[in-house]
């Protein structure tokens, strides 16, 4: 017992399960992970002076039973994956390596700390705070830019992005990386992924099909980063949701279940030849970046020098990490922000990225127009009915069509896709009138207003008009 009063104290989060946290390095984990049992097995052996005594795993268990049920659980949250905040005290810490980084509210710089209570994804790997590259700005994030398939004319997008991934309590934010699967896409995307959570595996080429085998991936990574994925169902994309949100999840390993729930939350990227992301919700939280098949340098000459660009990258987001924690209050409570939905965060963020690099805010805004009129022209080509009313509003010769939801099914038939393998085409009223309402927002983007005049059912009419803004 003494033996574990000297190297844990019991934790309990937020589903009151109990945990195990060592006292030198912050490390948690359920109080029967197999983790746990080794250390105290091979601890109880190096303390038997000598004599190298064994024990057995189940005088273990019925040991540290009686250290669990006698104790009393400390008041603090352990940190998941790389970044967590105590909302206590609204200090942020990074798991970078043995040590935590650790920002206290309103200030730019760090403490470098130990013990902090952490759970690290089984993957995820430990490295240490970079140090010894000379004088180091925050432009020198840049980097990432010169030799990678990143495009330059989305920098601070991607650099908000990558500020996002370290912070857990902001909402969260899918990265898309559009493009064709080439060396140079791959290289980029293991550069952000080996910057933000490096891991033993920095691509996963499979998605989890079913809530538990994405429940399982997210105990193995901080950032999750999936490559080639060509499409995903709706249910899958739901499960992905809600890993970015945050949920409870029973730790386990392969084989073994703990009986424990852990809170995890995880960023989360992945590659596509074409967007895949279709669920609304998780469209309005999504980030898609179109690679630069010419930008950057050749991958394989920069190998011999990632470990020094990757030290002097993180050297450089870690300032502007710390620019933003010291300025977040500005833009905290702004409700201006709202209107940006799910990437609300991401805006505050970016023009915090801006003022940090020494660049006009503007310049973040023109980036982000531009992106998502490009994400919005993507998702005009995934719904036919917000396609189709859109054509025929641009063909009309006063911008208006006021008409019956029956009448509305013949005007826009002759816009029915063929084939139509997916059967999303309505062909009732109540199927159209359905339609309508999921495509309302998304035409309002694109200057049309579609809105519902009177009653419901076949004879309910519904107004299509271009807004005073694309008439003048």
């Amino acid at each position: 017992m003494s033996m574990l009063q000297g190297q844990f104290y019991i934790t309990n989060n937020e589903s009151r399960s109990p945990l195990l946290t060592d006292k030198a390095t912050g490390e948690t984990l359920p109080y029967m992970d197999p983790a746990i049992l080794g250390r105290v097995k091979g601890a109880y052996w190096r303390a038997s002076s000598g004599s190298h005594q064994d024990v057995s795993y189940g005088v273990i268990k019925s040991a540290i039973r009686n250290f669990v049920d006698g104790s009393t659980p400390q008041s603090v949250l352990p940190v998941y994956g790389r970044a967590g905040i105590e909302f206590n005290s609204g200090r942020r810490a990074l798991v970078l390596g043995e040590h935590c980084l650790v920002f206290s509210p309103g200030l730019s710089s760090y403490e470098i700390l130990t013990g902090i209570p952490h759970v690290m994804p089984r993957e995820s790997l430990r490295v240490g705070v970079p140090d010894n590259v000379g004088n180091v700005f925050p432009q020198s994030v840049s980097i990432l830019f010169d030799f990678t398939s990143l495009p330059k004319d989305s920098d601070l997008l991607v650099i908000a992005w990558m500020i996002m991934a370290w912070r857990s309590d902001s909402s969260p934010v899918l990265l898309e990386l559009l493009g064709e699967s080439n060396p140079e896409l791959i290289f980029s995307q293991k550069m952000i992924k080996n910057i933000i959570d490096p891991a033993s595996i920095l691509l996963e080429s499979e998605f989890p099909k079913t809530i538990k085998q994405l429940d399982v991936r997210a105990q193995c990574h901080y950032l999750l980063s999936f490559h080639q994925v060509d499409s995903l169902y709706e249910t899958q994309q739901k499960n992905l949701f809600s890993i970015m949100q945050g949920k409870a999840v029973e730790w386990r390993t392969k084989t073994k279940r703990s009986g424990v729930d852990l809170s995890v939350r995880c960023a989360v990227m992945l590659n596509s030849s074409e967007s895949v992301v279709t669920y609304a919700p998780l469209s309005d939280a999504t980030l898609s970046i179109e690679l630069d098949d010419l930008a950057g340098g050749n991958p394989q000459n920069s190998v011999k020098d990632r470990s020094m660009e990757e030290r002097t990258i993180i050297h450089g987001l870690l300032q502007i990490f710390g620019y933003v924690n010291q300025f977040w209050c500005h833009v905290e409570n702004d409700r201006q922000f709202d209107r940006y939905g799910g990437l609300r965060d991401l805006c505050r963020i970016g023009v915090l990225v801006a003022d940090a690099l020494g660049r006009d805010n503007a310049e973040f805004w023109q980036q982000f127009d531009a992106n998502q009129q490009s994400r919005r022209d993507y998702e005009l080509e995934e719904n036919s009915v917000a396609m189709a009313v859109k054509e025929i509003i641009d063909a009309s010769d006063d911008g208006q069509i006021e008409a019956t939801v029956k009448d509305w099914l013949v005007l826009l038939d002759g816009y029915r896709p063929e084939p139509d393998p997916s059967g999303s085409w309505p062909v009732t009223s109540r199927g159209l009138a359905a339609k309508f309402k999921q495509s309302r927002a998304l035409l309002a983007t694109f200057g049309i207003q579609l809105v519902p005049l009177e009653r419901r059912g076949p004879y309910g009419r519904w107004r299509a008009s271009c807004d005073a803004s694309r008439q003048q």
